[in-house]
């Protein structure tokens, strides 16, 4: 009996700790429930997905460079001499032709007053050359008339001499003398000028001896003539007849030296010439005097604004180094580096993107000049685009420009939906259980639409836009009323 008692009391006892037990997991549980009904409820997020697609993207190739104006002259002088004035500053607009610098010029004025001087020395020397050229002509032809007159005169003495003096001889003999006296007296006349010619420096020391020449024949001729006329008078004798040979050989030579001053005709045409030759080399030492005076004064060879001035009054200069700087108010162009690779793509006339400045102004230009040769080491070619106005580009701004060169599928995605971690990109996509689960993703471009992402999502994927902030990895997702499912 009292084994069976001892047996029961311990069934019952262990009734009442199950009993116990399960009282108490069922008051635990009943205590807890709500708690972990208001936490499960606590991690439920409102968001916004939306469901992505691969699209069709254009793919760009973006070159950078340097805005520059459309004209830009860099001034240096052709002369070295001192700054006498400057009459611009940096930002000054000038027109073309305007005087920006001058020069001094003092050495290059007296050049041109020497040169102007040389010119009139060989001007008069010219005029003299062409004085001598007809005075020669006229000495040449004279002097050749009157030796064949005196020979004709000596010859027909001759005759006259041996076939004995006659009536009629004896006057022809008078005759003669008064011809030879008339042509003495031309040649005195004619010598007395050439001397006064030659002494005014007009005529060469050869034409003053050709005249003396022309009176020592003509004298002789007079002599002859008188001695011939005393001859008729008594008869002929062959003394006569010798002189009146001598006359001959003497006529004829004074006609073989009128007719070898002819050579001299060809030469004082021949020193006109290089008279007028000395005046045309004296007009060009003109001419390069006064072009050497007009390099003192610096000009503007566009319109425009002065961008840079090196030099100021007392400064000097050389040929060649550059002392300022115009450029073209008007019209600007991007100057940019595009790769080798990306060059068929674009051709004068084609409209591409353009940025430029830190602030990213962006606007459309106009592709104006395409370098037709590359650099050798780095294989890119300079293209040049012209910038609209409305951009208010800036001489030396940073700019940028882009255009397409092809396409391919890519998924986009709103900037919003982007987040960082760590400094990784990343975004929250919702899995088939509306929970949010953080992806890594890899960006790439940024267009109108959004952020293009290279790899992390696909096709189809759910992608939340809103409350990134405050979601975190695992927590469950319920959608707003215009949410996507």
């Amino acid at each position: 009996m009292t084994g069976e008692f001892i047996k029961k009391r311990n069934y019952i006892a262990i009734a009442v700790v199950a009993l116990l037990i399960v009282a108490v997991v069922f008051f635990v549980r009943a205590n807890q429930a709500p708690k972990e009904s208001e936490a499960e409820a606590a991690t439920i997020i409102e968001a916004q997905p939306i469901v992505v697609e691969s699209s069709e993207l254009p793919n760009n190739v973006s070159a950078s460079g340097t805005v520059r104006p459309l004209l830009e002259a860099k001034i240096a002088p052709k002369i070295m001499s001192g700054v006498a004035a400057v009459y611009v500053r940096e930002g000054d607009r000038v027109r073309q032709g305007q005087t920006l610098i001058r020069l001094e010029a003092r050495d290059l004025q007296s050049q041109v007053a020497q040169a102007q001087a040389g010119l009139t020395a060989a001007q008069a020397g010219s005029s003299r050359a062409d004085t001598g050229v007809g005075l020669q002509k006229v000495q040449t032809s004279t002097s050749i008339a009157n030796a064949e007159a005196a020979l004709k005169a000596a010859n027909e003495n001759l005759s006259i001499v041996k076939e004995g003096p006659r009536k009629q001889q004896r006057a022809q003999a008078h005759l003669a003398v008064t011809q030879a006296e008339a042509h003495f007296k031309n040649a005195e006349l004619e010598l007395n000028r050439y001397k006064r010619l030659y002494e005014q420096d007009v005529v060469p020391k050869q034409r003053l001896d050709g005249a003396q020449t022309a009176y020592d024949i003509a004298k002789a001729q007079y002599e002859s003539a008188k001695e011939q006329a005393n001859l008729t008078e008594e008869g002929s004798r062959t003394q006569e007849i010798n002189a009146a040979l001598q006359q001959v050989r003497q006529a004829e030579q004074g006609l073989r030296l009128a007719r070898a001053a002819v050579a001299e005709n060809t030469m004082s045409v021949k020193n006109a010439q290089v008279a007028a030759s000395q005046v045309k080399q004296a007009q060009a030492g003109v001419e390069f005097a006064r072009t050497q005076l007009g390099y003192a004064t610096i000009t503007s060879p566009i319109s425009g604004v002065i961008s840079s001035r090196m030099v100021d009054p007392g400064d000097t200069v050389s040929p060649g180094v550059s002392i300022i700087c115009v450029q073209s108010a008007s019209g600007h162009r991007l100057e940019a580096s595009v790769p080798e690779s990306a060059i068929q793509n674009v051709f004068v006339g084609k409209m591409v993107e353009v940025e430029l400045g830190s602030a990213k102004r962006s606007g459309m230009g106009k592709v104006s000049v395409i370098s037709p040769a590359g650099d050798a080491s780095s294989h890119r070619y300079m293209v040049k685009v012209d910038v609209p106005a409305d951009l208010s580009p800036r001489v030396g701004e940073f700019g940028r420009m882009s255009f397409p060169v092809g396409s391919s599928r890519g998924v986009i995605i709103p900037r919003e939906a982007l987040r960082y971690e760590g400094g990784l990109p990343a975004v929250f996509v919702v899995d088939k259980s509306d929970v949010a689960r953080m992806r890594s993703v890899k960006i790439g471009r940024t267009t109108e639409n959004g952020i293009e992402i290279l790899t992390g999502l696909r096709s189809n994927d759910r992608v939340i836009t809103s409350n990134t902030g405050v979601l975190s990895d695992g927590v469950r997702v319920r959608y707003s009323k215009d949410g996507a499912q």
